[in-house]
């Protein structure tokens, strides 16, 4: 994945947490603590919640794919919270549509409740990877931010005199570069030429040693 395909995740995976938020905190304040519910029929109760649960677990399943992305050593933890969550949605569902019978609608909110708890701990775990993402993605981030601090600098009007010290700095910079170089290019010739040396010495030695024996 690309620089900036990272960084479009990092701002969905927000976005989605925000809106996760929003409707936890929705379900939990007009669905689970409105005990007027428990005397609706669950058909009612169905109508009632039909669209913000389906839109729990649309934006569940959401946020477990980018959770997975993101933080993928922790993989047990995410699915685990997840099924718990989407268990607790189904049950509910099902519990509204099973007999459809008045006392079934508290049954149904029983089990949203503990939907709702289910969810803020999904919730909270999705806040701990956003805050420590895996130390692979936390490197491209930082990388991100020097790429987009250097656009900016880029972009900011600098004093005359103070542009002419920084080109001044760049030729110094890029004349010692150019002298480095040179000197390695002159100690890997003199080192050829001392190892052609040791070489017409090697010969000679063995040449007098040959000669003595002889």
């Amino acid at each position: 994945m690309s620089l900036r395909g990272r960084v479009d995740v990092i701002r969905e995976y927000e976005e989605k947490i925000g809106k996760f938020e929003v409707l936890l905190q929705r379900i939990t304040s007009d669905l689970t603590s409105n005990v007027a519910l428990e005397n609706m029929t669950p058909s009612d109760v169905w109508r009632r919640s039909e669209r913000d649960i389906t839109s729990l677990g649309d934006l569940t399943k959401q946020l477990r794919d980018l959770m997975l992305l993101l933080k993928p050593e922790v993989t047990p933890t995410i699915k685990r919270q997840v099924d718990a969550l989407l268990e607790c949605l189904r049950v509910f569902k099902e519990t509204l549509k099973k007999h459809g019978l008045k006392g079934d609608s508290k049954a149904a909110l029983e089990e949203l409740r503990r939907a709702s708890v289910e969810g803020a701990n999904l919730l909270n775990l999705a806040k701990k990877i956003r805050d420590n993402p895996s130390k692979s993605l936390s490197t491209i981030l930082r990388l991100k931010e020097v790429y987009d601090a250097k656009e900016y600098l880029s972009a900011v009007s600098i004093p005359e005199a103070s542009f002419i010290r920084f080109e001044n700095l760049k030729r110094a910079i890029r004349n010692l570069n150019l002298s480095i170089l040179n000197v390695e290019q002159t100690l890997k010739d003199l080192k050829n030429g001392l190892d052609a040396v040791s070489d017409e010495l090697s010969k000679f030695q063995s040449a007098s040693n040959e000669k003595n024996e002889g």
